[in-house]
């Protein structure tokens, strides 16, 4: 029957939304439902009857009366009554005593089970609940003996169940509720703390109910015995549980039983991990590392127990100067100190063999087969490689580090000087470990000069580490596992490693210093190699040192012109001695060998001897009068004029451009109005000068953004039968246009931006020709979340999918649109181009679409601009510092402006402080706000579009309630709300009813500050004259006079709305039932939207589950993001697609960091089980909200929380989890998403940070690889053969 289930889910999710007066109003809404159900509710002004009460026989014919006696026994008030008196307090004891009563007659009415059908499992459950209801009823009345048998009965009852029952709800009952419950009832019943908890339990519970004490002995036979150490000891937990703790050869008492149990367990743990230490089984550096999890856990609980005690004393009111308090601040000491030592030591056996002193000792971390290991090769790890591992070593030391000195922080430690000694002595150890990786770093760039100087510094912090240690000596074991304590052997080892280090660096150096100085000493000539100076005496010494060069380089090697050849051999040059005539010799009595002919027809004379005549001097030619001629005797020659000569090499030429030019221009790839010229560039990131300017009534298409294209759906579409094909053609090109009045290099599509509208019904193929226009730039183009199921090469993600179109060639994209509907969007997909303005809408219609119907509809584009190109910002943002933080590095370029559907003002005197003094500035006009109109009194849904490269937004409208009815292409139930955040990416259709005043109001799109200007380091003066925010004017259409008229004017008259509250729309002033849990930088809470197609989580395998975690990170002076161990760069004339068919991906390596052959700057995760679903666990460890996308698929989001997953709670939403294809990972949060492997393909998983992509945050799936492989053989081959040209094409075909 599910008591306990229905009732803790219902309680969880109210209260996710509020206090216990939501929490009230939605019990009075169940319980009238489920009278309404039973048919057994009052009718209207009708007279109440009591109803019967509740009998076996009804429940056992519908369980639904279960749930009504349940609800009306169900506490309504606040568990914090503190402070509450009088006729208030009065009601709430009256009204547990009504709601015990109910439960009480709950477990009476399930005893009955013949009649009821209930099992015993539900009769323990009912009498639970009924024991807390009681508990809290007692709790109130201050009855804290009777309190405390009755939750004593709840714990005990909930305990047995938890050992046959699988789920933590009754663990989460425990600990939210009852325990602390026991211990306030114990502490007022004057019963010790040092009796924990269970114990206190078992003493109250009502031994005298036989039945009851029989039916947990069944489930729990050992739950309610005694053992003798707590007879012994008065207090139950672990065995052995100690009583005091020493700290620094001080001994206290223990205080609280929970610290006592927690304790034990430690002792237990570190003696299970020395026993796993020992084994030959445990062998690899992170198999060790897992062994230390459990007492890792164990010395937090003991933590966690220490402060809970101190907290509830001083809640107590008891004073710093009580012995206890004393007590527990030296044990809190002494527990923390333990916690920490523990994690350090996890963190050596991670860093290696005496803690990651030696270059090698970088373990293996997969286990080798067994097989012949000694015939197996052994490889040359990559440089590469080895500098990773040492990154990941000096991320361990930081981390030692750090917890060093999170112990000079604990009480009491500051005043201990001999703690203080070692603590540094030991951090110096650990601080030389780290300089020597560092050190060791820039000596496999070739960088010995930095090496020698941090292993100095290595050595030096060494021996004062081993002076210290070598005077006090160590107190570490040779046998017990690794802790903070360091043992005498590893210090040894790491000085004598130091001091050979040092001296095998300063050798280094010397020998550079040497061979710089015989560079610089060396003439150039001596420094050729000696191998092109053999015909030279060596009156200097022959330089054995310089043999040859190495590695080899590719020379130009002399060779006799065609020209001379030709030329002065047969012309008679002004000047020119005439050549003698032949000598006459005697015939040969051999044939004439036929005459040859030379190169243009020229004849070669007869018996023209060979090379093999001739002896070739040993020297090189300086000059045309060098080269040596193939005769030694000169017979008679045919010669032309030079006149006659001249005139042919320019027919020539004349007839071989005709016929290039002639093949060129007859033969057209295709005709266009946007025929490229030749391109002339500025020299400034590759933008071509003299461009063409568009004017802002061209590049706003206002007809496709307020949907007026008058699209027909094709007949029976809802039934599937047939399909449309939708032609639409896309010419990308580079123009001037100035959408907020500032003139900026674009890249447009068909001269327009937002570019143009593509509108399609459910089932439609789409087929879209791409025109590459631009001179200097590849692209492509991604439909975003179309999920391309049987399509995966037409995803347009350059790299990933396909190489990216070249200049002057075109790529037909084809797909059908399956199960999908609602809004969507593509974008330029290569590089940084679409924040240039290479951006559309994508509109799927469906009769079937489950959104209220409106009277009208509008899209509207929300997005940033940069007044610079997007290029020339990429580039400097990807050095070490760029030109607007010139000091540091990664700092994401702020825009100079935001646009709504392509369109705001700007104050032209307002110079960019993220890119100063773009070249075009002098043509500034202004700009002006985009404008629209709705009839009075109608509905119309806004289509919204976030198609920024940076911000987010908040998004609403004056005086105006929206609803929401769509999120990224999934209808939900509908949420009514004065605004709506939209993250890059994201898409969301709200309706809005014209039902105000007739007047113009504000559109507004507010960047949240929060999200963004922390983490910047400058501001940008376009923002700051905006307000961070872009508007847009609602005007309602003006009614008509009584002839039928129309009263109109020119211009929209001054808003008259007042503004809401732009930057949390969420806000308590709007939504009491949902408070201020929105506010905020993040998605709304992902179990708020209720999808209108139910779909419950789909089920995973392990194979499919993935778990990444990203940081930005400093690489070569570069702050670029990693992912795992990866910061991406996408594949050198390639796409991971094409290359992904000759990968062999095996399962072991699924769920792991592999790139497999694609290279060190990419992750593929392998994707493999069909039959299942895939779960991927994003964890955030970065200060700031991120939208990840995914391809290919529409995504459940299954899971979130703060921290990273695992460390904390995680919220999970099974049911009937929101579908979205973008979603916002919370800064140092984590999110679970789950979708169903049934679309093979190569998929890109990324933020949609323009900037962080580039950055390197993103990875791939390669799902169900196998099947992919067979889809590639069976697509168009034409296709295939034109996508895989563009890869390292950069011509016209």
């Amino acid at each position: 029957m599910d008591i306990t289930s229905f009732v803790v889910s219902a309680r969880n999710q109210a209260l996710l939304y509020g206090d216990y007066s939501t929490y009230h109003k939605q019990l009075v809404k169940k319980l009238h439902s489920c009278r309404k159900r039973l048919n057994i509710v009052t009718k209207n002004r009708g007279k109440y009857n009591k109803k019967d009460a509740i009998t076996a026989e009804k429940l056992s014919e519908n369980h639904e009366f279960l749930h009504l006696q349940l609800l009306i026994a169900e506490p309504i008030h606040s568990a914090d009554t503190k402070g509450i008196t009088g006729r208030t307090r009065s009601h709430i004891i009256s009204r547990l005593d009504k709601g015990a009563r109910a439960a009480e007659h709950l477990v009476s009415v399930l005893s009955d089970g013949s009649a009821s059908d209930a099992s015993d499992t539900d009769i323990l459950e009912a009498r639970a609940y009924a024991s807390i209801i009681r508990g809290a009823a007692q709790f109130e009345k201050q009855s804290w003996e009777a309190c405390l048998q009755s939750y004593a009965t709840a714990r005990i009852i909930y305990t047995a169940l938890s050992t046959s029952l699988r789920g933590d709800i009754f663990k989460d009952l425990l600990s939210e509720t009852i325990d602390p419950s026991i211990r306030y009832a114990a502490y007022q019943s004057k019963v010790p703390r040092t009796l924990a908890i269970p114990t206190i339990a078992r003493k109250a519970f009502p031994s005298s109910d036989a039945s009851l004490v029989e039916q947990i002995n069944k489930l729990a036979p050992d739950l309610l015995k005694t053992s003798g150490s707590d007879a012994q000891k008065g207090q139950v937990g672990a065995p052995n549980a100690p009583q005091t703790i020493t700290w620094r050869s001080r001994e206290v008492k223990i205080e609280d039983a929970a610290i006592a149990i927690a304790l034990a367990s430690t002792d237990t743990a570190t003696a299970r991990l020395a026993e796993k230490l020992a084994s030959s089984d445990v062998t690899l550096p992170k198999e060790m590392a897992a062994a230390y999890d459990e007492v890792l856990i164990a010395s937090q609980d003991a933590a966690d127990a220490t402060k809970r005690a101190i907290d509830e004393l001083k809640e107590e009111g008891v004073s710093q100067n009580d012995p206890r308090i004393q007590s527990l601040q030296i044990t809190r000491t002494a527990v923390n100190y333990q916690m920490i030592s523990w994690r350090i030591g996890r963190n050596r056996v991670l860093s290696g063999e005496h803690d990651g002193a030696l270059l090698d000792s970088a373990p293996t971390t997969t286990r080798k087969s067994k097989k012949d290991a000694t015939s197996r090769k052994p490889q040359v790890e990559p440089t590469g490689r080895k500098i990773s591992r040492l990154k990941d070593k000096v991320v361990l030391y930081d981390s030692t580090l750090q917890s060093i000195d999170s112990i000079k922080d604990l009480p009491g430690v500051a005043a201990d000087d001999g703690l203080l000694e070692q603590l540094n002595a030991t951090g110096k150890y650990f601080h030389a470990l780290k300089s020597l990786s560092i050190a060791r770093s820039h000596s496999l760039t070739n960088q010995s000069l930095n090496a020698l100087v941090l292993t100095k510094h290595a050595f030096d912090e060494g021996q004062e580490s081993s002076a210290f240690f070598s005077e006090h000596g160590a107190s570490s074991s040779e046998l017990s596992p690794r802790n903070i304590e360091i043992r005498q052997n590893d210090i040894q080892f790491l000085h004598n490693l130091l001091k050979g280090e040092l001296q095998r660096c300063r050798a280094i150096v010397e020998i550079d210093n040497l061979r710089q100085k015989t560079t610089n000493t060396t003439p150039p000539a001596a420094r050729i190699p000696l191998v092109q100076r053999l015909f030279e005496y060596p009156a200097e010494g022959v330089d054995l040192e310089r043999l040859v060069d190495f590695p080899p380089k590719v020379d130009p090697i002399p060779v006799k012109p065609l020209f001379f050849d030709v030329a002065w051999n047969y012309i008679e040059y002004p000047g020119k001695a005439p050549a003698s005539d032949p000598e006459p010799e005697n015939k040969s009595t051999e044939s004439p060998q036929p005459q040859k002919r030379g190169w243009f027809g020229f004849g070669r004379y007869e018996n023209s001897p060979g090379l093999d005549d001739h002896s070739w001097p040993s020297k090189a030619w300086t000059s045309t009068t060098d080269l040596p001629l193939l005769v030694d005797k000169k017979p008679q020659r045919r010669t032309v004029s030079l006149r006659v000569f001249v005139l042919s090499i320019v027919f020539l030429t004349v007839a071989a451009l005709s016929l290039g030019l002639g093949l060129g221009l007859g033969f057209p790839r295709y005709r266009t109005a946007y025929a490229t010229a030749p391109a002339h560039h500025s020299g400034d990131g590759g933008i071509p000068e003299d461009l063409e300017f568009v004017p802002i009534d061209k590049l706003i298409n206002k007809t496709e953004l307020e949907l007026e294209t008058r699209f027909a759906t094709a007949g029976g579409k809802e039934k599937g039968e047939g399909t449309t094909v939708r032609e639409y053609e896309f010419n990308v090109s580079q123009a001037l246009a100035a959408p907020d009045g500032f003139p900026k290099p674009m890249i447009l599509v068909n001269g327009q931006s937002p570019g143009p509208l593509i509108e399609a019904s459910i089932g439609d193929t789409i087929r879209v020709r791409v025109n590459n226009h631009m001179a200097n730039a590849s692209t492509s183009i991604h439909w975003h979340g179309i999920n391309q199921k049987g399509s995966p090469w037409m995803d347009g993600v350059a790299g990933i999918t396909q190489c990216g179109i070249p200049p002057r060639r075109s790529f037909m994209y084809e797909f059908r649109v399956d199960d999908q509907r609602g809004t969507f969007w593509w974008h330029a997909h290569s590089s940084v181009q679409y924040s240039d303005g290479a951006y559309g809408a994508i509109v799927i219609r469906d009769p079937g679409e489950m959104v209220p119907r409106t009277d009208g509809e509008k899209l509207v584009f929300v997005s940033d601009i940069y007044h610079t190109y997007g290029s020339v910002i990429l580039e400097s943002y990807l050095k070490p510092t760029s030109k607007w933080a010139p000091s540091e590095s990664g700092v994401e370029p702020l825009a100079d402006n935001i646009l709504m559907n392509g369109q705001n003002t700007y104050s032209c005197s307002t110079n960019s402080t993220t890119y100063p003094s773009p070249p075009y500035q002098g043509n500034c006009t202004g700009g002006q706000l985009y404008t629209t109109k709705v009839h009075p009194g109608r509905t119309v849904r806004l289509r919204l579009i976030n198609a920024s490269s940076f911000f987010s937004y908040w998004f609403s409208v004056d005086n105006h309630t929206l609803s929401i009815v769509e999120l990224d292409g999934v209808e939900i139930e509908p949420i009514p709300t004065r605004g709506v955040y939209l993250n890059l990416g994201q898409r969301v259709s709200v309706i809005l009813t014209a039902n105000q005043t007739a007047g113009s109001y504000y559109m507004r799109a507010s960047m949240p500050r929060t999200c963004f200007l922390p983490y910047s380091t400058y501001t940008s003066a376009g923002l700051e004259d905006g307000g961070y925010s872009v508007k847009g004017v609602l005007s309602y259409e003006n009614e008509k006079k009584g002839n039928g008229s129309e009263v109109s004017s020119t211009t929209a008259p001054e808003p008259i709305g007042v503004a809401g509250n732009t930057t949390n729309p969420y806000g308590v002033e709007n939504n009491g039932l949902r408070g201020d849990v929105w506010e905020g930088c993040d998605d709304m809470p992902f179990d708020m939207p209720v999808p209108m197609r139910r779909q419950p989580a789909v089920n995973i395998s392990e194979a499919n589950t993935h778990y990444i975690e990203y940081a930005f990170r400093q690489a070569q002076e570069i702050n670029r993001v990693f992912i795992n161990k990866t910061s991406y760069s996408p594949l050198s004339d390639n796409a991971t697609l094409w290359k992904a068919l000759d990968q062999q991906f095996t399962a072991d390596k699924a769920n792991s960091y592999n790139s497999w052959d694609f290279g060190l700057s990419q992750q593929v995760l392998l994707v493999p089980d069909a039959d299942r679903g895939a779960q991927i666990v994003i964890n955030s460890k970065d200060a700031m909200e991120h939208p990840w996308h995914l391809h290919g698929h529409t995504f459940q989001i299954v899971g979130w929380g703060s921290g990273p997953f695992g460390s904390g709670a995680t919220t999970w939403n099974l049911g009937n989890p929101m579908r979205r294809d973008t979603v916002t990972v919370p800064a140092f949060g984590h999110v679970v998403v789950r979708f169903a492997a049934d679309n093979p393909g190569l998929w890109a998983l990324h933020c949609h940070v323009a900037w962080h992509v580039e950055g390197g945050m993103f990875l791939s799936l390669a799902e169900r690889p196998s099947d992919l492989v067979r889809m590639v053989a069976d697509m168009d081959s034409e296709t295939r053969r034109r996508s895989q040209s563009f890869c390292g094409a950069d011509g016209v075909d």
